[in-house]
């Protein structure tokens, strides 16, 4: 396939041998004190020889104290845990790929959950009750940017090529720019500048650790969680006032998570897809995402109608007209290491559908 997607692509300091991009998966099988293993190794190992462009990590929690949902999610915390990331790094290396860890704090869903207003939240999938959300003190805030700092510092030190600030999807940094659940009444919360607030604080004190040229990526989306039609930029015009503030703030380029990356990002504005309005309003290179070579959305379940393998030719189009820079592949690689090979030789029918079983034994 004649792609730009499979063509070399730079950016400042980051140099990528295709476009193709490793979507953040959260996999929770790192060790319970948070540390990688060699099967963790292994699987980021294979999918750079396979020769992904460059890969985001699963979430990394950026301490010890409530940043991660489940004890075995890898963190980013010590040097016990930058060390063991290391040797990811350098077998992503070692294969010719580029790696970027993302950056997580799972805020209202997290072991001890802390957000910007108190909350409850309804009992997980297996019925367990969660505990109440706290809402945040100046502590609390003080806390969360030292630990941005020391896992920005550190991904720069172990030999990172970029590192990516997970702001999507109702964890922590989301949940500040949600109306729903930011209720705060000071200077975090209330019109839209407070609730942008915190999150551009976060993206300032990373990229004074990193200095000016090492690559920041940030993801963000309308949707949480909980709420998978939620909308909170209702116009372009909503979108480039977060766009613009985050390139303002230091953020090199976008992750914009969609749960298909061909939907309009805003309908009656014509056909173009959230990720490209992104790219257009910031003029920053932006990642798109959202069921590239599959058909079942996050929330369907496996065995659905739609768990099947889909043509990536109109996802990949997004990149061959200029809409956006580049394209993340998310359960396809799972499934698939070689689907860079595969797709651009013309064979994607060949690809196998994602089944959640594959993750038991997945390398």
């Amino acid at each position: 396939m004649e792609s730009k997607l499979f063509q070399p692509w730079r950016h400042g300091s980051l140099r990528l041998r295709n476009r193709v991009v490793m979507a953040p998966m959260t996999r929770r099988m790192a060790e319970e004190d948070g540390l990688v293993t060699d099967k963790i190794v292994a699987y980021y190992r294979r999918r750079a020889r396979e020769e992904v462009g460059l890969i985001i990590s699963e979430g990394t929690g950026i301490d010890s104290l409530h940043s991660y949902d489940t004890l075995t999610v890898p963190r980013f915390d010590h040097a016990g845990h930058h060390e063991a990331w290391r040797r990811v790094v350098e077998a992503v290396h070692e294969e010719d790929g580029a790696f970027a860890p993302q950056l997580w704090h799972t805020g209202r869903a997290g072991v001890d959950p802390i957000g910007p207003s108190t909350d409850t939240l309804p009992p997980k999938k297996d019925g367990t009750e969660r505990p109440p959300v706290r809402e945040m003190e100046s502590d609390d805030f003080a806390q969360v940017l030292e630990a941005y700092r020391t896992s920005a510092r550190a991904a720069q030190a172990i030999g990172c090529d970029a590192l990516e600030i997970h702001g999507a999807h109702g964890y922590l940094l989301d949940s500040f720019l949600s109306a729903s659940t930011n209720r705060r009444t000071d200077e975090y919360g209330g019109n839209t500048q407070n609730r942008f607030r915190f999150p551009l604080e976060v993206v300032r004190a990373t990229r004074g650790e990193v200095g000016p040229d090492f690559p920041i990526i940030y993801r963000f989306s309308q949707w949480k969680m909980d709420d998978y039609k939620e909308q909170k930029f209702q116009s372009p015009d909503d979108l480039e006032k977060w766009v613009t503030a985050l390139r303002e703030a230091g953020v090199d380029i976008l992750h914009v998570s969609t749960r298909d990356a061909t939907d309009p990002g805003f309908e009656e504005h014509g056909g173009m897809s959230l990720a490209g309005w992104s790219e257009k309003l910031s003029g920053l290179p932006t990642i798109a995402v959202g069921k590239v070579s599959v058909t079942r959305g996050m929330d369907e379940k496996p065995g659905s109608p739609g768990d099947v393998v889909d043509n990536p030719a109109e996802k990949i189009a997004l990149v061959d007209s200029g809409e956006v820079s580049l394209l993340a592949v998310g359960r396809a690689l799972i499934a698939n290491p070689n689907w860079v090979s595969l797709v651009r030789a013309g064979r994607w029918n060949e690809l196998k559908p994602f089944q959640s079983e594959i993750l038991a034994e997945l390398i």
